[in-house]
């Protein structure tokens, strides 16, 4: 038997962790557009139980050190995972994978991850949109009575796309952080005005606009606004003040006040049908599945059955979250993104308090950035928190440890 032969240089948590996520990525990706009727099911569900499996290689295998710490952070983390998995009666959804892969991510540089999301979605987000250009899968085109035109480019909704262009923007910006040109703002500017000409989303244009715009001029000023205790502030506290906006909004909404009517009506009536789940379904620490209408299509891109009459959606991601996966993950969520910004504050990221901060207000209308390929910014978690630089197991030490197990041969 010739036993295994592994390279010395690459780290082992690193190897597994972008397999892991690189999988769920590329395919959650995949199954926002037409692409998802192919892999649906099944071959779904095994590529989800690879993700799971893997992140609990990592901890077993790759993990040379285990103070109070990270104690602490697997074990909330971990907790999370039973809550979501409780929530949805799974042991396998795509919303339970994002804690397992945060907290397998505590190891790793965010450069890398951010690197890696950008390459990995922008990929899968041309290859769709190319792929509906092209008639391989169905580019959906809906034109409302009021002579609202919206393109599906191969996705299931038409707002997909532009929000997954939202968080590249994000991502490449971070990235280049003060060597953002303006020759890249203005590139990034025509793409999104690109995607809104053709889907017509709003809110992700607006954004990532704001975002372009915001972050190229930011490196101006970079130190003055480091200095402003407010502003940094503010920033910090950017979820814990949209979360008590959401509920405040909410619960105070009357349809009989003129200023209410009229911001219910710029929103969509996204703040009365948060006011109606809140009074008519409450909370709990758990969470319960609420019977939410949402218009959309199907795997298969046929429109899914709704009207005026039926449509119920909360698209509050604050109160979404806190009704579906209850009060105890929705606090730890706002807490953890909290403490992430205080730790940036405190090293002066301030890329990376100005994107979350966007993050936070982005939440008050829409409840996307709950997961990863809208928001690769949930691995801040992991590693402002945790990220200590390299303490994982490199391949030589996994060479040693599987010889001892007899698993690889003494001279190789």
């Amino acid at each position: 038997m010739k036993g295994i032969r592994l390279p010395s240089n690459i780290r082992v948590d690193e190897l597994l962790f972008f397999f892991s996520y690189g999988l769920f990525l590329l395919f959650s990706v995949l199954r926002t557009s037409l692409y998802y009727q192919y892999f649906i099911g099944s071959i779904y569900t095994l590529i989800l139980l690879i993700c799971v499996g893997t992140s609990f290689v990592i901890e077993i295998l790759c993990n040379v050190t285990f103070n109070k710490k990270s104690l602490i952070g697997i074990t909330v983390l971990f907790g999370l995972y039973l809550i979501i998995t409780y929530a949805n009666r799974s042991l396998f959804t795509g919303v339970g994978v994002i804690p397992l892969l945060i907290m397998s991510s505590r190891r790793i540089d965010f450069m890398k991850i951010a690197r890696f999301s950008l390459i990995l979605m922008s990929a899968a987000v041309i290859f769709i949109v190319v792929s509906a250009d092209m008639h391989i899968i169905r580019n959906i085109v809906i034109i409302s009575s009021s002579g609202r035109r919206r393109e599906f480019l191969g996705f299931r909704f038409p707002l997909n796309a532009p929000a997954m262009l939202f968080n590249i923007t994000s991502l490449y910006i971070y990235i280049k952080k003060d060597s953002f040109k303006l020759i890249s703002a203005v590139v990034l500017l025509l793409l999104n005005i690109y995607l809104f000409l053709r889907t017509d989303s709003k809110l992700s244009f607006v954004l990532s606009v704001m975002m372009i715009v915001f972050c190229w001029a930011v490196k101006f000023f970079y130190d003055r606004m480091c200095r402003s205790k407010i502003l940094t502030t503010l920033m910090v506290y950017s979820f814990v003040l949209s979360f008590v906006f959401s509920i405040a909004m909410a619960l105070a909404y009357d349809n009989d006040i003129k200023w209410m009517r009229t911001a219910n009506e710029l929103v969509e009536d996204r703040l009365y049908f948060a006011s109606y789940s809140l009074e008519k379904y409450g909370v709990s620490l758990f969470g319960e599945k609420i019977p939410w209408v949402g218009w959309g299509t199907n795997e298969e891109g046929k429109s899914i059955a709704v009207n005026s009459e039926n449509y119920f959606y909360v698209d509050n991601m604050y109160i979404q979250i806190m009704q579906r996966y209850g009060v105890i993950l929705m606090g730890l969520f706002i807490a953890a993104n909290t403490l992430a910004l205080r730790k940036a504050k405190k090293s002066k990221d301030l890329y990376c308090l100005i994107i979350l901060t966007v993050i936070a207000l982005r939440c008050i209308i829409d409840h996307l950035s709950f997961q990863l390929y809208y928001n690769t910014f949930l691995f801040m978690i992991s590693y402002k928190l945790f990220y200590k630089g390299n303490l994982s197991m490199s391949m030589d030490n996994l060479r040693r440890y599987l010889k001892k197990l007899g698993l690889l041969r003494r001279n190789a």
